[in-house]
């Protein structure tokens, strides 16, 4: 929710609403090996830094029981295989890991480190945390998804800061987009780089709408979980860089990011985070009415919907993928398109949680079971969009998302299955100003998964929500 209002202040203080992407900035000049090297000591610093700073917050704030390590602890975590966690959250898991590891990939690219050599940082940050961060035996699930995760969301965070920063909003309000280059301008006193205007689209919204959950298990007599009834929500879609012109080698000079948050305090919440990243991409269309690019996109998807709470949910989805992407847009006048964007490719680490009858013990409160376990896996992915613009008419926009995962063998106590999610939004919506709009939007998920040894489970949610946008 933070973000979806520090993205509105970014809208409020935007110079100029024309779209005038520069490349000059991102072009990284050659660096003798002093320089690197300092640079990248640099980097370590702050690194370590983050990771002090959480683990005194975790130690003397919250007062977590598996704060502080011991040298029993680190011995183990430096001498013992790592384990694959089943039982933690998923969304402090999924969600918190690549949110925490965005602090180390941004000291590398806030110290002229680029996008790959920015990842080291990723994996130091995270591999110190590990062994030395926490009592708790290393997982290497947290590992691989502060590392992965936290170049999509590392480098999403690290523009957007840069926009904010040139769009004229004041610095401790931009320090909340990416702490860690907000306090790496406040110790440098460096100012980040003028880039011109990089937002292509931007939308921040809120509303309300009626939801319908229901989730079941084969076997289980009684429903597992359900909610029916209202809740609000707010969100932000934003688009960086032009989709349909992009021939470059830069990763992430355009990128799509959107993030949703609903509640009803009645136990029910749902967040959504899509996004995708070009990592390299040329244009072999380009005319008056037709246009395109295409290439090599990473992805960072993640859906966790139902039941309140950091363990337990209803549909939860993680997806870290490559994926081939093309994007096209047709004008068929001056104020109507077609826009269609294909992404298919394959997830590398995905993650879900299934249900388990005989449920688990919760290691740090012996009184609570847990029925949610999490597997790990791979798998194929296919997400769709359709956008027709028809100006004063209005704007349809259809996204359907298909993703398949197998589990990764020998990792968890689920051996042998495969989950299946399914994602559909339809959307009709209208300007009522020049920078308003007012629509309505019909949401299906579903989830389904299959193990052996397992009950089936089956879960689904429909959604019908209003809302009304801000955009520039």
């Amino acid at each position: 929710m933070l973000y979806c209002l520090l993205f509105v202040l970014l809208s409020l203080f935007q110079p100029q609403n024309c779209f005038s992407q520069t490349e000059e900035w991102d072009n990284y000049e050659k660096r003798d090996a002093s320089t690197f090297v300092k640079d990248g000591l640099a980097a370590g610093g702050e690194t370590l830094l983050y990771n002090g700073v959480i683990f005194l917050f975790n130690g003397f704030v919250t007062r977590t029981k598996w704060a502080f390590a011991t040298p029993e602890s680190i011995k183990s975590n430096l001498t013992s295989p790592w384990e694959w966690e089943e039982i933690d959250g998923f969304f402090v898991n999924q969600l918190g890991h690549p949110y925490q590891g965005q602090y180390y990939f941004s000291a590398g690219r806030v110290n002229n480190l680029n996008f790959y050599e920015s990842a080291f940082f990723s994996a130091l940050g995270s591999l110190t945390w590990e062994v030395l961060g926490e009592s708790k035996h290393a997982g290497m699930n947290d590992f691989v998804t502060t590392v992965t995760g936290s170049m999509a969301m590392g480098e999403i965070l690290f523009r957007l800061y840069i926009e904010a920063c040139n769009a004229g909003v004041p610095a401790p309000l931009a320090f909340f987009i990416n702490p860690a280059a907000g306090f790496h301008r406040l110790v440098s006193g460096r100012k980040p780089p003028k880039t011109g205007s990089n937002i292509y689209q931007f939308e921040a919204y809120l509303g309300a709408g009626y939801s319908g959950v229901n989730y079941t298990a084969r076997g289980i007599r009684n429903e597992l979980y359900s909610f029916n009834g209202f809740s609000g929500n707010i969100g932000t879609s934003i688009i960086y860089g032009d989709p349909f012109d992009q021939e470059t080698k830069i990763p992430y000079r355009h990128f799509e990011f959107a993030a949703f948050f609903g509640f009803n305090p009645s136990n029910y919440k749902e967040i959504r985070v899509n996004s995708d990243g070009y990592l390299l991409s040329f244009s072999p269309v380009y005319s008056a009415k037709n246009r395109m690019s295409t290439g090599l996109t990473m992805h960072l998807d993640f859906v966790s919907m139902g039941k309140s709470g950091i363990v337990d949910s209803t549909i939860d989805q993680y997806s870290n993928a490559f994926d081939w992407t093309i994007k096209y847009k047709h004008l068929f006048t001056e104020n109507t398109a077609l826009q269609l964007k294909n992404h298919t490719g394959f997830t590398f680490f995905g993650v879900s949680n299934y249900y388990s009858p005989s449920g688990v013990t919760h290691p740090y409160s012996p009184e609570k079971t847990i029925y949610e376990v999490k597997n790990y896996g791979y798998g194929i992915n296919v997400k769709n969009y359709l956008i027709f613009d028809i100006g004063k008419t209005g704007k349809i926009e259809v996204s359907d998302f298909h993703y398949l995962m197998w589990t990764y063998p020998g990792l968890t106590s689920l051996l042998k299955g495969f989950v299946y999610w399914h994602f559909t939004d339809i959307a009709y919506s209208q300007f009522i100003t020049k920078k308003i709009s007012m629509g309505v939007k019909w949401l299906f998920a579903g989830e389904n998964g299959t193990f052996s040894g397992y009950p089936d489970t089956k879960k689904k949610s429909n959604s019908v929500r209003m809302n009304i946008s801000y955009h520039i």
